[in-house]
């Protein structure tokens, strides 16, 4: 069902896209009518807009933690071939969101979609970053695609659970990691 609708909805704005201009345009004025136009308006938002909090992105130059490619080690088979090493890896990633606060682009899709609900339009910000940065913001119509490092998920019995705490006890930090300071 959510699928039909996705492609319904889909397909409606490929028919309004196209009858609105048929070219890509940088012009800024057709962009305010369609925008005033509009009573559901969705902001897509990726690792840059993090990056500008200071989150290293995946597939930049902070794109490796110690000698691993961090892509590598945000999978499954990660997880099962070497748990302890995925813990460190999240736990490294979860201190440092910690210490993030969200930027003014956070802070501006917060405040249109305050705006925008007092006009009686939505806003609904579809991220990929998992940091919580949009909802720390204040967006309150949020969908994270791949979650958030702040719950986790049972691998016996599938109970989610929310928490900021660290993970790792102190006597297993660094067990199983490898050393810090190596490339």
């Amino acid at each position: 069902m959510a699928l039909r609708i996705i492609r319904q909805s889909s397909l409606q704005c490929l028919k309004m896209s196209k009858s609105i201009r048929k070219q890509p345009s940088s012009d800024v004025a057709a962009f305010r009518e369609v925008f005033k136009k509009s009573s559901h308006v969705v902001a897509l938002t990726g690792a840059g807009i993090s990056a500008e909090s200071g989150v290293p992105t995946f597939r930049g130059v902070g794109g490796y933690w110690r000698k691993y490619n961090a892509q590598n080690l945000a999978t499954p088979t990660a997880f099962l071939s070497n748990p302890s090493l995925v813990w460190e890896f999240y736990s490294y990633r979860r201190d440092l969101v910690l210490s993030k606060q969200p930027n003014l682009a956070h802070r501006a899709l917060a405040e249109a979609e305050q705006k925008l609900a007092s006009d009686g339009k939505k806003l609904v910000v579809i991220t990929q970053n998992i940091d919580e940065l949009h909802k720390a913001a204040g967006t309150k119509n949020l969908i994270e695609l791949h979650g958030t490092l702040f719950k986790t998920r049972c691998t016996k019995c599938g109970d989610v659970t929310e928490n900021k705490d660290s993970p790792i006890c102190p006597a297993l930090e660094g067990k199983g990691a490898p050393d810090p300071d190596t490339k």
